[in-house]
């Protein structure tokens, strides 16, 4: 177990990232003309909106690529090289960018700290049209310098949502729950452990008000649901926050890592497998071949009495077949007669 953990650990260090391997974010928008969606809340203001960022540094001297989601629709950009410097130099005249990792960079900050500082890193979403989306990003750069960016978005199609942006969502539910009940395991255990020390009187609990009682789960589903309509409007309110929050991005990159993980050491198993398996069945090929090519230089023409004694053997397979043939509609007969 140590050694597959330490063996995906160095694997996960070591893995040039790409944009698959990058979970979604939530980021603070200042403007939208976006339709209301289901994480508007009781406001209908799209003041939030997901999108999953990867700024890669070192491919092309800089680039990026970067996808927004909104009501079930995905639109996205990658840009690179000399694109992206002419794209910057549009947007930023009066500047000179001679160091794109820097930038990119200083981009990624204005989307992360969009929601904790949405004054000084403002985000405007514009859609154009049903295929074009424009995310402009506003920042300051060193405290007093103003940076404009705009994405230029073009929409993809639903499987490409689904690839990226529902992909993360079964898969945080999934880490979750997988979390959940690796707790509810835990607390068990530490019943069992307390009523232990208690059957043993070495535990007397000094402040009573400290007791608990034993978990039963059960119990805690009835709890929970009963105070759904609470949790209920929280959940509404705070959707993509609770989702993508800093702890539900590290599970989803954890879990992108660990099946990108055990595709790959399945995919060399089965290489392995392959090549093992191949040598013999090449031997064997060889094997078959040889007998038919002597039997092909070998052969003679048939002579009248193997030819006639092959004329009766064909003769008795057809018989033979003719009277299964019947038997076999005779025994459907009867079936059918069994049935009625």
């Amino acid at each position: 177990m140590s050694t597959s953990a330490e063996s995906f650990k160095t694997f996960a260090a070591n893995l040039p990232k790409t944009f698959s391997h990058q979970p979604c974010m939530v980021i603070h928008v200042s403007q939208s003309n976006l339709p209301p969606s289901p994480w508007s809340g009781n406001t209908n203001r799209n003041t939030q909106l997901c999108c999953q960022p990867h700024f890669d540094p070192k491919t092309n001297g800089g680039q990026y690529e970067i996808a927004f989601y909104d009501n079930g629709y995905a639109y996205y950009e990658e840009l690179a090289g000399t694109r992206l410097l002419r794209r910057l130099e549009r947007f930023n005249p009066r500047m000179e960018f001679p160091d794109l990792p820097k930038v990119l960079n200083a981009m990624k900050q204005i989307l992360e700290n969009s929601v904790v500082d949405p004054t000084g890193n403002q985000i405007n979403v514009k859609l154009l049209n049903d295929d074009e989306l424009v995310v402009e990003i506003k920042g300051l750069l060193q405290g007093s310098i103003l940076f404009t960016y705009v994405f230029e978005c073009r929409r993809r199609e639903g499987e490409f949502y689904e690839a990226n942006y529902v992909r993360q969502i079964v898969y945080c539910l999934a880490e979750r729950k997988s979390r959940e009940l690796e707790l509810i395991k835990i607390i068990q255990a530490k019943d069992k452990e307390l009523d232990d020390y208690r059957s043993q009187g070495t535990c007397q609990l000094q402040r009573s008000w400290l007791a608990t009682q034993p978990f039963d789960k059960d119990d805690f589903d009835k709890s929970t649901s009963q105070q759904a309509q609470q949790r209920h409007d929280d959940v509404l309110l705070h959707t993509l926050d609770l989702a993508f929050d800093r702890e539900g991005q590290q599970l989803i990159e954890d879990c992108l890592l660990r099946n990108e993980y055990r595709k790959r050491a399945h995919s060399s198993q089965g290489g392995n497998s392959a090549s093992s398996t191949k040598t013999p069945k090449t031997t064997n090929s060889l094997q078959k071949r040889t007998p038919n090519r002597q039997q092909s230089t070998s052969s003679q023409p048939l002579n009248d009495e193997e030819a006639a004694a092959e004329r009766r053997r064909h003769a008795e397979l057809e018989e033979r077949l003719r009277l299964d043939k019947e038997r076999d509609e005779q025994m459907a007969k009867k079936k059918k007669k069994k049935f009625v």
